[in-house]
């Protein structure tokens, strides 16, 4: 600013330096322009309208135009101003330079937002920012036209956020960026309970990372949708999603990320919304269609109270044996599980189930002090399914629950054509029994004694599933 290096001009009421005349009127409206200076320019016929304003500059409200105004020729009634436009207002009207100074202050063009002499508006404004003031120079049409503002802006109130002088913040913020969100967001940032236990890692950056302040045609005034917000940080993950055979609908849905994690703080790990299997329940306590016409089979009977879960389900645990985003195996498995009703038995095709239970619980003949499924000492997962075209565990169990004991289905899947064999399973103290239709009904027990010729499965001849 011309003349001023280390102060900025606060110029709450400005003077109009005026070259000439005080108000430019038509020959004939006016009656002849006095050749001596006057005590006061405003009484009388001579420009009484400056004293007439609603808000009015105190030198103009006091009659004192000498103080701003320089006669140059008394005869042709000629004024100059006292000073340039930003030396003039500073005589009066000075504070510190802060680091961002509004360009307007910067160039000494105080006169641009206030009038000199007087207002209808409050600090001698020409106009209310929220009505037209900020947009003289910001168009906000550039908001206006968005289908989410941000409240402030819808109101035009700017000087909410922005200091219109200076600021030791960018963009002439009046207070540190998150601080000011938190004066009405404070809920978001800061829930009740105190502090959560984790917190979004963008939010150290400021909400303006997510958000834009003025305007989006996103909701909440996101700078864009879900998941491309989200993988403008989370870069992995979008090269997993992109690169991968099976994709989690949740990725893709309206709503993106945010359908299963927090956006900004969770008592839970990763941000997740509820536990694991809530979470994952809001979606598949219903069959939910795919583009293969192969739907996924509802989980509802994880809510029954009297089911059995496996595991991982009962320990709310569903990312033990899914990946959460996006996987190279159906059913985004995190490791080999045979999709067959058969299959020749390799341990490498039971990577997830082996990865909690041991290999040699299928591997090894001899059960004993090994599982609670066998006749006597054989083992019976051996014998069914470490064989040539063995069960696999799907044979037999139902992967998340079931209201059977040890998970146990009550039918299964037979052949091509959707048969349902019921395996009609019974528990006894010391065993079971089992009565599914591809053989006869067989009893175990844990303390009899096998039968030599006891030693096979029978196979009956039917498409592999």
């Amino acid at each position: 600013m011309r003349g001023l290096r280390h102060t900025v001009l606060f110029v709450p009421v400005l003077l109009w330096a005026v070259s000439g005349q005080l108000d430019a009127q038509q020959e004939g409206d006016h009656p002849p322009r006095p050749v001596t200076v006057p005590e006061t320019c405003i009484e009388g016929d001579c420009h009484l309208s400056q004293r007439q304003h609603k808000v009015l500059h105190r030198p103009a409200e006091d009659g004192k135009c000498q103080v701003c105004h320089v006669l140059v020729d008394a005869e042709s009634h000629q004024f100059d101003p006292a000073g340039n436009d930003g030396d003039l207002c500073g005589a009066c009207h000075v504070f510190t330079l802060r680091m961002t100074v509004h360009e307007p202050v910067e160039q000494g063009k105080c006169v641009g937002c206030h009038d000199p002499h007087g207002s209808a508006h409050r600090l001698m404004l020409r106009a209310e920012p929220a009505e037209s003031l900020c947009q003289t120079c910001h168009q906000r049409e550039k908001f206006t036209d968005r289908k989410h503002q941000h409240e402030p802006v819808e109101v035009g109130a700017c000087i909410l956020c922005h200091d219109p002088h200076s600021s030791w913040q960018p963009d002439l913020l009046v207070t540190d960026a998150a601080e000011l969100c938190r004066r009405c967001h404070e809920e978001v940032l800061n829930p009740p309970g105190g502090q959560p236990r984790h917190v979004h890692a963008a939010l150290q950056d400021g909400c303006v990372v997510c958000h834009d302040p003025h305007a989006s045609d996103q909701p909440y005034q996101l700078r864009s949708g879900s998941p491309d917000l989200c993988f403008s940080c989370h870069r992995q993950t979008e090269q997993t999603i992109a690169k991968a055979a099976t994709v989690h609908g949740a990725v893709t849905q309206p709503g993106g990320c945010s359908t299963c994690h927090a956006p900004h703080h969770s008592e839970l790990p990763n941000l997740q919304r509820d536990n694991q299997l809530e979470l994952c329940l809001s979606c598949h306590d219903r069959q939910i269609a795919r583009d293969d016409d192969m739907p996924v089979s509802s989980m509802a009977i994880m809510r029954a109270k009297d089911a059995t879960l496996h595991a991982p389900v009962r320990l709310g645990g569903c990312s033990a044996c899914h990946q959460p985003h996006a996987g190279e195996r159906a059913q985004l498995l995190v490791q080999a599980y045979p999709p067959e009703f058969y299959a020749d038995f390799t341990e490498q095709r039971y990577q997830l189930c082996f990865n909690c239970h041991m290999a040699d619980l299928v591997r090894t003949e001899d059960g004993v002090g090994l599982t609670r499924f066998r006749d006597g000492p054989r083992n019976l997962h051996w014998l069914h399914v470490n064989r040539p075209k063995g069960r696999t565990c799907r044979a037999c169990h139902d992967v998340h629950a079931s209201r059977n004991p040890f998970h146990m289905r009550d039918a299964v899947p037979y052949g091509n054509a959707g048969w349902e064999l019921e395996i009609h399973y019974e528990q006894t103290e010391d065993g079971g029994s089992c009565s599914p239709g591809c053989h006869e009904t067989k009893s175990y027990g844990r303390s009899a004694k096998v039968p030599a010729a006891a030693d096979t499965v029978p196979t009956p001849e039917s498409p592999d599933r």
